[in-house]
């Protein structure tokens, strides 16, 4: 019997890609919420996810930047930037408001202001908050 020292080890063997070829990571299902969000009856609206998420949160009534940042997965300056409505497809998803029917999932769950329950998925489907 021979003892393979580290020594005497061979080297691996890396993959056979190409070097400028993209690693697609580890496969399996995308985060939902890393992708952008279309409006189902304004085609011209399209924001990211969070920004969308970020929205129907302030629409049930939460004001609290932080809040809402925890709960969308944003810094608070972009929730912040958010509220001001600078970028154009934000200002027409916050004059057409989320449609009924449309639900976000969050990375936290936030307490409803109407019925006071703990919802990870707004608006709030126990109060009809919207």
């Amino acid at each position: 019997m021979s003892l393979i020292l580290f020594d005497e080890a061979k080297p691996r063997v890396e993959d056979e890609r190409p070097v400028n070829e993209a690693s697609h990571g580890h496969g399996g299902k995308r985060n939902a919420r890393s992708r952008l969000w279309q409006h189902p009856f304004e085609p011209l609206i399209v924001v990211p996810y969070r920004v969308a998420a970020a929205i129907a949160v302030m629409e049930m009534g939460i004001s609290e930047y932080s809040v809402i940042a925890d709960a969308v997965g944003l810094t608070i300056e972009e929730v912040e930037r958010v509220d001001l409505v600078e970028d154009p497809a934000v200002r027409r998803l916050a004059l057409a408001r989320i449609p009924v029917g449309e639900s976000f999932k969050l990375s936290r769950r936030v307490r409803c202001p109407k019925c006071q329950a703990r919802v990870r998925l707004v608006p709030c489907i126990g109060c009809r908050s919207c």
